[in-house]
């Protein structure tokens, strides 16, 4: 705790010196005889030793102060006689300004969240109204009817599936493509489960599950799900039209990490299909994170803590009106998993495996760039 009160007040007396030398040579010189003569109370510092970036010593604060009036970017560095204890300025930077891409990108991820959201405030329609995606869900008679007042009614939700025989309305599957979906590892279905979609117009579609490849799997024996909580399942037979698929992100664009400040809304499913909001954090390598929505803003009020049964459920961008799938949920709270576009290749690599063509199929952010130039590989 003594040191901890020491570094404190080093760098108290940091800004103290920083604040003499601003007002000019003169009142420093002043403040420094004062100090001097015993009438200051920094005079308690008389006996430490004080080395600066200039590399010399001083003994006492009063011999670093005299020092400063002469050099006022002068600083100190650590203290003790050997320079032992070192002391470490905190430098701030500004956030660099965002890309011409980031500028259009971010504009489109989250106007097309917020208008809806907004919309819906308008119209009179409350948060618990707005978020359910179906009125009704008869799972035994098959009978669901799409909710007319959700917030994303009218954006194509077919890839996600409300419901399977394995757990019914938990451990979720998301299509992406018109044959393969993808869920959780650790919440997993199985070969000969029936999975079922349901068509805009609220026709039932079911199809079995014929094949499944465990992402980064190893042979060796017991691995752990973090980082790879990832199965690649294959249909008996395709989905038919009026069933859709979500794409993803580009392949290249292997780092999302916008600046703390910028909030982007994502769309996500829990295991009772409500359309919940909750704010991007970033994907990198094999890891995705959300966080929560700032507690002054519309989001937040579409925000719901993922707890046991989301498991599996997708997250999305939506750009442009169409659902770009980013993860499926292995934690809770505000929500995190493995990043889809990590595995990019080896998702593609698993469904050739199974004896498909199918590939994933990116969305296409090239109108948000420059023209003639490639969208990024880093975001942030």
């Amino acid at each position: 705790m003594e040191s901890l009160v020491k570094l404190f007040m080093l760098c108290m007396l940091v800004t103290t010196a920083a604040t003499v030398t601003v007002a000019g040579a003169s009142t420093c010189q002043t403040y420094v005889k004062s100090c001097i003569g015993g009438s200051h109370s920094l005079q308690h510092y008389s006996n430490i030793t004080y080395c600066t970036s200039d590399g010399k010593k001083y003994i006492g604060i009063c011999g670093y102060l005299n020092a400063s009036c002469l050099n006022p970017n002068l600083t100190i560095t650590a203290n003790g006689y050997n320079c032992e204890h070192k002391v470490f300025h905190r430098v701030t930077t500004t956030p660099k300004p965002l890309t011409y891409f980031e500028i259009n990108l971010f504009h489109a991820i989250s106007r097309t969240i917020d208008d809806r959201l907004q919309l819906s405030r308008a119209r009179g329609i409350t948060p618990e109204k707005a978020k359910p995606i179906f009125s009704k869900q008869d799972h035994t008679n098959k009978v669901y009817v799409r909710n007319t007042h959700c917030w994303a009614y009218g954006l194509d939700l077919t890839s996600i599936s409300p419901w399977n025989s394995n757990h019914g309305t938990r451990k979720a599957g998301t299509l992406v493509t018109k044959r393969h979906l993808l869920w959780a590892r650790h919440y997993s279905l199985k070969i000969g489960d029936t999975v079922r979609f349901i068509m805009a117009n609220n026709t039932v579609v079911d199809r079995k599950i014929a094949g499944t490849k465990l992402v980064n799997h190893s042979s060796k024996g017991h691995e752990s799900f973090w980082g790879r909580d990832i199965v690649v399942g294959m249909l008996d037979k395709d989905v038919p039209d009026g069933i859709s698929f979500s794409k993803v992100m580009p392949r290249d664009l292997d780092e999302f990490r916008p600046v703390y400040n910028t909030r982007l809304p994502v769309m996500s499913t829990d295991f009772e299909e409500h359309a919940i909001v909750t704010d991007f954090s970033y994907y990198r390598n094999t890891g995705i994170g959300l966080r929560i929505p700032a507690k002054d803003s519309i989001e937040y009020e579409y925000y719901e803590k993922k707890i046991g049964g989301d498991s599996g459920n997708p997250s999305f961008f939506i750009i442009n009106d169409e659902l770009v799938l980013l993860f499926v949920f292995t934690s809770g709270g505000a929500g995190g998993g493995t990043s889809i576009n990590h595995y990019y290749d080896e998702i593609n690599r698993l469904m050739k495996e199974e004896g498909s063509q199918y590939q994933l199929t990116p969305v296409d952010l090239q109108s948000f760039e420059v023209s003639g130039h490639h969208i990024p590989h880093l975001v942030g």
